[in-house]
């Protein structure tokens, strides 16, 4: 559900619908095809000494450009109090009709480019009229726009006089473009950073806009309704993240803190508290799964610290439709220190992200000075190989696909083998298990009608059939759609 934040408390919103049934099947070959492929190789700032800059400002999915009264956030918040300068909160409910995520980077720090590309504009010019707020402009805005042969383009606002790439120019990832500073509609320095899909145009009735921390919500992004542009992860990543990786972003609050020691040295801290309403920390590590198949998430905690005992980790998985299932997982702090640790094992494919949220609520029982934010990886459950089309068995076809009664799936097996077949959900949950011995050389059928081991109807979403021998598995993506 979307969250709403209004008097700093919480409630339902119903003005955002799930897509029906008929039109996710109508689209879900369309949204495979045109999902989008990370291209980001850095953010847009060389590493300072404690590896990242965090998000002062997030994009505003209802209404990109337009100030309506209601804000949204990537991960389903709303707010419709505190959102306008100089009321909202930095990194939380900033701000209403935001078109980009604000990086908080120091005055006259290097801005580069994290893809390459192409300069199609670099100039100063007259900032918004009125800015943002009703802020009184500092001069005229510096901006740079870059695209990169993609679909794609980069926006970079607030930049210093002068610029450090003329239009026509190319640039490679980790080029200087210019510097970090605090011209046109902003108060303090800040990069405004915007990435645009389809064309470089400003349209603030129907923007480009995406956001590149992506959308993560349950509910379908009200943004893709305006040019059916998605809203994914943009930068690359894999399945080890740091902090000082692609893969974590780290978004503003008042009392972070650095330390020098945990996973490579380094660590952040923040705070804990039991009320949602004081919530102001949190971050987010997004992974690529390398192999399909069954993963743990493992967590790092530093030695020699004092992590809650109820730390709750938050688990996104995107979905093909553009939304996300999430569940949330508990996790003491204190379990050994100065290693990795289990939170949870879920079944990810190859073309299936994943995002880890922590925040700074926890648990009413937890205890503990801090909540602690290091390195997260996921790995393999299995140490066998996954090919799509093994010698010793593989899956022909599954018909039809999505389905809605009952599925038919054909799988060959070429030798005398014991298998294992499984329907798994997205988070690793065996749904139905099968086991038998098999003779070679035959083709056989594997029917699923929707329903667990004992008989229960599953709800509709997205399923994976796998079959397992004992030194291969392959599995295969299956949308059930009541």
């Amino acid at each position: 559900m979307v969250i709403v934040i209004s008097n700093r408390s919480y409630i339902d919103m119903k003005n955002l619908s799930i897509r029906s049934c008929k039109r996710f099947q109508s689209f879900f070959l369309f949204t495979l095809l045109r999902s989008q492929t990370p291209f980001l190789e850095t953010h847009p700032y060389p590493p300072p000494s404690n590896e990242q800059y965090p998000i002062i400002q997030n994009l505003d999915h209802d209404l990109p450009y337009a100030e309506d009264g209601f804000f949204l956030r990537f991960d389903g918040y709303g707010f419709d109090e505190n959102i306008m300068y100089p009321s909202c909160i930095l990194g939380t409910s900033c701000y209403d009709g935001h078109g980009g995520i604000d990086f908080k980077i120091p005055y006259g720090y290097p801005i580069t480019a994290p893809a390459d590309g192409y300069v199609i504009w670099a100039s100063f010019s007259e900032p918004a009229d009125p800015c943002p707020g009703g802020i009184t402009p500092n001069g005229n805005q510096g901006t740079i726009i870059i695209a990169h042969g993609n679909d794609y383009f980069t926006v970079y606002l607030h930049m210093l006089d002068p610029l450090n790439v003329q239009v026509g120019e190319n640039v490679e990832t980790g080029d200087t473009l210019g510097f970090n500073g605090d011209t046109g509609c902003t108060v303090d320095a800040h990069l405004h950073f915007e990435v645009r899909k389809g064309s470089w145009f400003f349209d603030s009735e129907l923007p480009y806009v995406v956001n590149p921390v992506g959308w993560w919500a349950e509910e379908e992004d009200p943004n893709e309704d305006v040019r059916s542009n998605r809203s994914d992860w943009l930068w690359i990543t894999n399945s080890f993240v740091d902090d000082g990786e692609n893969g974590f972003l780290r978004f503003d609050g008042p009392n972070w803190s650095y330390a020098n020691f945990g996973y490579n040295n380094d660590h952040w801290t923040a705070p804990p508290t039991t009320n949602t309403d004081e919530s102001a920390h949190y971050a987010m590590w997004v992974f690529q799964a390398e192999s399909a198949g069954e993963h743990d998430i493992q967590v790092f905690m530093p030695e020699n610290s004092e992590g809650s005992t109820g730390a709750i980790y938050e688990l996104y998985i995107k979905e093909d439709n553009g939304t996300s299932t999430k569940t949330s997982q508990e996790f003491n702090q204190q379990l050994n220190s100065g290693s990795f640790s289990v939170l949870e094992r879920v079944f990810l494919s190859l073309d299936t992200r994943l995002a880890v949220v922590l925040r700074d609520v926890v648990s009413e029982q937890s205890v503990g000075s801090s909540v602690i934010f290091d390195a997260i990886k996921i790995t393999p459950v299995t140490s066998g190989v996954i090919q799509e089309k093994p010698e010793s068995l593989g899956i022909e076809s599954v018909y039809p696909n999505p389905f809605n009664s009952r599925v038919k799936i054909k799988f060959r097996i070429n030798s005398d083998d014991n298998v294992t077949l499984k329907i798994i959900d997205l988070f690793g949950k065996t749904i139905l298990e099968k086991k038998q011995e098999y003779e070679g050389q035959k083709n056989h059928y594997f029917f699923w009608n929707g329903e667990d081991g004992d008989g229960l109807a599953q709800p509709s979403g997205i399923y994976f059939f796998s079959i397992y021998s004992d030194l291969i598995n392959y599995s295969i993506k299956v949308v059930y759609l009541k």
